[in-house]
C-alpha cells in the first residue's frame, strides 16, 4: 500500500479525493465512507483499503478483497436532487471502464453494476444515498472494487467467473497510475449526470449487455428476454414472450446473443 499513501493521493489533486483515509486493513472501506458521510465529510472523501477484511457487494454478497486489489469507496455531494441518484452507478461505469482501456483492459459494462474483462468480471460498483429533508439527496456513497495486481484463484470467489488486471494484462500496474485515471474519466462521468443522455450513449458503446439473451432475478421471480436498450433514467428494457419489461435492479445472467 505505500503506493497508495495518503500523501500520494492528495497530490494527484482530484476533486474526487480532496479528503482521503487509507488503512492497510479495514472491515469495509463502503461502511467507514458511509460514517464519515453521516458525520458530515464534504464532497470528494475518498477511503481505499489495501485489505477488506468485510467486503460485501450486492444484495449482501461476500467480495473477496485480499492485498493487490484497489478496493474503494468515495463520499459524493454532487448538488443534485435525489431523483437523479440512480443515474451515479451507470456514469460510473462509464468512467471506470474508460479508464481500464486507458490502461489496455478492454473492459465492457454488464448491467447493472460490474464491469468485465474477457467475459469475466474484473470490477464492482455498489451506490447507495443518503435522503435528507425535503427529499434532497443528501450524500451518495460510491464503493469500487477492483481486481488488480492478483491472480483470480486469489479472490476466493467459487460462485462465478472473475479476472483480473494481471491476468488480462500479464503484468501487475502501478496502483497509484491506475488510480489516477479512474479518478479523472470518474469525476467526468460523474460531471455530466444532469446530461445523461451523453452518458448513456458511452454506456450503449462500451456495454456487453445489449442483444444478449438475459436471465434476471428479482423479488422472487425469474425473467428471460432480450436486453434491447436502456432507458432515459438507466433501466434496462427486456423484450420477454409477455412484452416489454422495464428493470431497474436484479441479478442478471447472460445466455449469449440473439
Amino acid at each position: 500500500m505505500s503506493e497508495l499513501s495518503r500523501k500520494a493521493i492528495l497530490g494527484l489533486h482530484s476533486p474526487l479525493a480532496r479528503v482521503v483515509e487509507v488503512y492497510e486493513a479495514l472491515a469495509s472501506t463502503q461502511e467507514r465512507a458511509r460514517e464519515l458521510a453521516r458525520a458530515g465529510t464534504p464532497h470528494g472523501t475518498l477511503v481505499v483499503a489495501g485489505i477488506q477484511t468485510g467486503g460485501r457487494g450486492r444484495l449482501g454478497r461476500l467480495w473477496g478483497s485480499p492485498a493487490g486489489g484497489l478496493w474503494m469507496s468515495f463520499v459524493l455531494r454532487p448538488g443534485f436532487g435525489a431523483s437523479l441518484a440512480s443515474r451515479i452507478t451507470q456514469a460510473a461505469a462509464v468512467g471506470i471502464a474508460k479508464g481500464l482501456w486507458e490502461i489496455g483492459v478492454e473492459a465492457r459494462i454488464k448491467w447493472p453494476n460490474d464491469l468485465l474483462a474477457g467475459g469475466n468480471k474484473i470490477c464492482g460498483i455498489l451506490a447507495e444515498s443518503g435522503v435528507g429533508q425535503g427529499g434532497r439527496l443528501d450524500y451518495a456513497i460510491l464503493g469500487i472494487g477492483m481486481n488488480a495486481n492478483l491472480e483470480p484463484s486469489d479472490l476466493g470467489v467459487m460462485d462465478r467467473e472473475v479476472t483480473t488486471i494481471r491476468h488480462e494484462l500479464g503484468r501487475d500496474v502501478d496502483l497509484l497510475l491506475l488510480l489516477r485515471v479512474v479518478l479523472s474519466n470518474l469525476a467526468a462521468a460523474l460531471a455530466r449526470i444532469e446530461d445523461f443522455e451523453t452518458v448513456l450513449d458511452e454506456w450503449r458503446n462500451l456495454n456487453c449487455t445489449l442483444g444478449q439473451r438475459v436471465r434476471v432475478r428479482r423479488l422472487g421471480e425469474t425473467i428471460e428476454g432480450r436486453a434491447v436498450d436502456l432507458t432515459p433514467e438507466g433501466g434496462l428494457l427486456l423484450a420477454t414472450p409477455g412484452g416489454t419489461v422495464e428493470l431497474f435492479e436484479g441479478e442478471i445472467e447472460q445466455l449469449g446473443s440473439t
